[in-house]
């Protein structure tokens, strides 16, 4: 699509996207996200941090601290091959916490980078860590597939120079007839308002309507399209390919400069 034509569409979604927004509360906001950054995933993290230790035990790294500020101390359930990632989370909330003076309640979700995680009381002492296991609602203890996603996308950008900038579970993208069905795609990010990501994902299916595109929450495509997932923490500016033969993605230089 051309510039001109991805301008037109933008106003268009944003003002449908006005009308459309679903609220999603009780969530990291999307500035802390993206600010934070990620740590150096090669390294392995010490064990403290602002003053907070990171334990590990019965299978689980655990602050020693926190409660100095929030009441509770935090779980996360361990595996071998996650120890980093969950010393990384924990050192994310701990942040969040004393840096926000954040105020967490039973069940709370939180946002981290681009999935939802939900702090479930353990005991009258502890919470434990739990993440979204699919668009009904369900969590489940641990971190697994958070980790996994998030290092994927990190790996992405990382090999590209690139810093990550994740979308967020509230935010919303524009989509063609065909991605959810998982047709071969084409992605570019714009620059954008906050409630949107900037991403517009088009198939074959697409006819130049704008009226065809439909504005929807980036957790429903994470779903539909987990494939596609990889590519979406790529800055303004990227174009992706997603093909059963073949996928790329690079940086386009005109989609940056003329907004």
């Amino acid at each position: 699509m051309g510039l001109n034509l991805q301008r037109n569409i933008a106003r268009s979604l944003l003002r449908a996207a006005q009308h459309l927004l679903i609220e999603v509360t009780d969530i990291v906001s999307m500035e802390y996200i993206n600010l934070k950054g990620l740590e150096d995933s090669g390294k392995r993290m010490n064990n403290e941090h602002k003053g907070i230790k990171i334990q590990c035990q019965n299978n689980h790294f655990v602050t020693s601290g926190l409660n100095r500020d929030f009441g509770y101390e935090i779980r996360v359930l361990s595996k071998e091959r996650l120890e980093i990632h969950c010393q990384k989370a924990l050192i994310y909330l701990i942040d969040f916490i004393i840096d926000t003076k954040a105020v967490i309640k039973p069940y709370q979700t939180i946002a981290y980078y681009s999935w939802i995680l939900k702090l479930v009381p353990h005991t009258d002492f502890y919470y434990d860590l739990w993440e979204l296991v699919n668009d009904e609602g369900l969590f489940a203890e641990g971190i697994d597939y958070t980790a996994e996603l998030i290092s994927s996308q990190e790996e992405e950008c990382t090999k590209r120079g690139m810093r990550p900038y994740f979308p967020t579970f509230g935010q919303k993208l524009a989509i063609s007839k065909g991605v959810y069905e998982g047709m071969d795609c084409d992605g570019v990010r714009y620059p954008s308002p906050d409630h949107m990501t900037g991403w517009y994902i088009t198939t074959d299916l697409y006819d130049g309507n704008i009226d065809s595109l439909m504005v929807v929450h980036y957790y429903h495509l994470a779903f539909k399209r987990p494939d596609l997932l990889t590519y979406l923490a790529l800055p303004h500016g990227f174009r992706f390919s997603k093909y059963a033969s073949n996928s790329e993605a690079w940086f386009d230089v005109k989609v940056f400069s003329n907004n």
